[in-house]
């Protein structure tokens, strides 16, 4: 049988233990609910939701900054004084008159006389020019040079815009909002089925540059016309395409899935929904 003394001991060991129990878990308690720890909660809270929003503050004056850019290349574009071929072609209504090609003159024993070619002009007689040839060329060219530097500049301007409209989803609509066959493939692909990314609304009539996207996009795809439904920059085709997919037997979310891959994560048909509901997100896709 143990001593009264070691039987105090243990006692007293474990007293002291339940106490540090206690306090312990009641000190946590007390931390979580605390006012310096929630204070110190809210603070971190606010200071990434400031980071939050700073960021997407960044993103908009981005945006904005671009397109004042590609406005402002509109602009000068617009105000850019006319080219000596677009003025020879004014006076002539003849584009590239200068550059028009030189046929040789039949040889004519009359009137030959004191009369010779020289490349670049029609006629020389008696060592004096009949026409500008080499000069007028040669200042048609300098002008077609301008005109081709500030066409560079604003296909830069339309590629940096398209490139930046194709990263906004895996679907893009390219549509109009005046044009029935827009609407008709804007309802099927926003309405009627439920896609995760939404689609991704381009008005070209409202847009700043929507006439150079429309024939960057007839290139690139070989469409000319609206709507222009691309997944993963490749076009499917307009509004009558679009509703020859949607046949009920899920074939248009197989090409949906097919074509747009790893980055549709939702493609299924929707749910009965009311038209305010379907409107909302109708004009939420197409910020």
């Amino acid at each position: 049988m143990l001593s009264q003394r070691r039987v105090r001991g243990i006692a007293v060991v474990v007293v002291v233990s339940i106490l540090m129990v206690i306090y312990i878990t009641t000190a946590a308690q007390s931390t979580q609910t605390s006012e310096f720890y929630t204070r110190t909660v809210a603070a971190l809270d606010r200071k990434a939701k400031a980071a939050r929003q700073e960021a997407a503050d960044l993103e908009i004056k981005q945006r904005i900054a671009v397109r004042e850019k590609i406005a402002q290349v509109n602009t000068d574009q617009d105000e850019k004084p006319p080219t000596e071929a677009e003025k020879l072609h004014a006076i002539t209504g003849e584009k590239g008159a200068a550059q028009k090609p030189i046929i040789a003159p039949k040889k004519d024993d009359d009137s030959s006389e004191g009369e010779k070619s020289v490349a670049g002009r029609k006629k020389m007689k008696d060592d004096k020019y009949t026409e500008e040839g080499v000069a007028k060329v040669g200042n048609t060219e300098k002008g077609s040079s301008t005109t081709d530097k500030d066409e560079t500049e604003e296909e830069h301007a339309v590629e940096v815009e398209l490139n930046s409209i194709l990263k906004r989803s895996p679907i893009i609509i390219f549509s109009k909002t005046y044009c029935p066959f827009s609407k008709k493939a804007k309802h099927i692909l926003v309405e009627k089925y439920k896609i995760i990314p939404a689609p991704y609304v381009v008005e070209l009539d409202e847009h700043p540059l929507g006439k150079l996207l429309q024939t960057a996009l007839g290139k690139m795809t070989g469409r000319k016309t609206v709507p222009n439904v691309l997944i993963n920059g490749k076009s499917i085709g307009g509004g009558d395409d679009v509703a020859a997919l949607d046949d009920g037997k899920g074939s248009i979310m197989e090409t949906v899935k097919s074509m747009g891959g790893k980055r549709i994560m939702t493609a299924e048909l929707r749910k009965e929904e009311t038209k305010p509901e379907m409107r909302r997100k109708a004009k939420r896709s197409m910020r």
